[in-house]
């Protein structure tokens, strides 16, 4: 297995993480993270997809992802710790 094969299984591991801890999240404190598990979904479908002639066609699409699933994050917290 070369490196690149293992880059992609392991940033699959880390989209199924976010997808878990996202839905327990949700499920067992606020709904305002459901963003993220959303985001997570795509992103997992992206990285799974991306082995092959597909990799070239989404990379510029799975940075631009990963720009917004960082910018989710930072919008759930801030509406998840606001002050009441």
């Amino acid at each position: 297995m070369n490196s690149e094969d293992v880059i992609v299984y392991f940033t699959a591991l880390v989209a199924i993480g976010i997808i878990i801890i996202g839905l327990l999240t949700a499920l067992l404190h606020s709904y305002l993270i459901v963003p993220i598990v959303i985001i997570g979904i795509v992103l997992a479908i992206f990285v799974l997809l991306s082995r092959g002639n597909f990799a070239h066609k989404i990379e510029s699409i799975e940075k631009v992802c990963f720009v917004i699933t960082f910018l989710a994050i930072i919008c759930s917290f801030i509406l998840l710790y606001k002050p009441m």
